[in-house]
């Protein structure tokens, strides 16, 4: 049986950013760090990790030619991105345009917007549509091909189970006389009667 001590360290919240410098700062400065923002207690703090030289930065579109270290942190108590941002700055003298900070979410939000911004080189001014004239959508080919799928589409009933089947005929009943069983038989006979009178015994010898 877990203890109490291990629930509440299962149900422990941690606030997590990484956190963006443009400027030439030792990647060991952790301590630096965790001690900027020692009134959020820091649980972790990563090695900086430094970027290639670029000609332009995502994340500094004002700045050429630079590279990029990247911390990432993660807090006991919550904060603000712009929080955390002043206080690093204020901490390594640095302004606070060298310095970028965003939880999670922003950074997957930010990546989701900046997916297509590599340039791949080719020119769409100048280049022509392929030809189509989309026929296979629209028009009478369309329609054509529409009801050929309906004609291959054969519909037949589908006979369902249920609690009554025992009371239910199990097939339909048909008459052994064929097709004219369909018809019901009429009585030949008129209503008022076509028979003749049976004379009582009395007038039979009488002419």
């Amino acid at each position: 049986m877990k203890t109490y001590k291990e629930y509440l360290m299962e149900s422990k919240k941690v606030y997590e950013f990484k956190i963006k410098i443009a400027h030439d700062v030792d990647t060991n400065c952790s301590d630096t760090i965790k001690l900027a923002l020692n009134q959020y207690k820091v649980e972790s703090c990563s090695t900086g990790k430094r970027t290639p030289i670029q000609e332009t930065q995502i994340d500094f579109p004002e700045k050429k030619n630079i590279s990029v270290t990247v911390f990432d942190v993660s807090l006991a108590y919550p904060a603000t991105s712009s929080q955390i941002r002043e206080a690093i700055a204020d901490k390594l003298n640095l302004s606070l345009c060298c310095v970028k900070v965003r939880n999670l979410q922003e950074e997957a939000e930010m990546e989701l917007n900046h997916q297509y911004d590599e340039v791949s080189g080719e020119s769409m001014l100048n280049t022509d549509y392929e030809p189509s004239n989309h026929q296979d959508l629209v028009g009478d080919k369309h329609a054509m091909s529409l009801l050929k799928e309906l004609n291959k589409t054969k519909h037949s009933l589908e006979q369902y189970t249920g609690v009554n089947d025992e009371l239910l005929a199990k097939s339909a009943p048909t008459d052994k006389n064929g097709p004219a069983a369909d018809k019901l038989k009429q009585n030949d006979t008129s209503v008022v009667g076509t028979h003749r009178n049976k004379l009582p015994a009395l007038f039979k010898g009488a002419k």
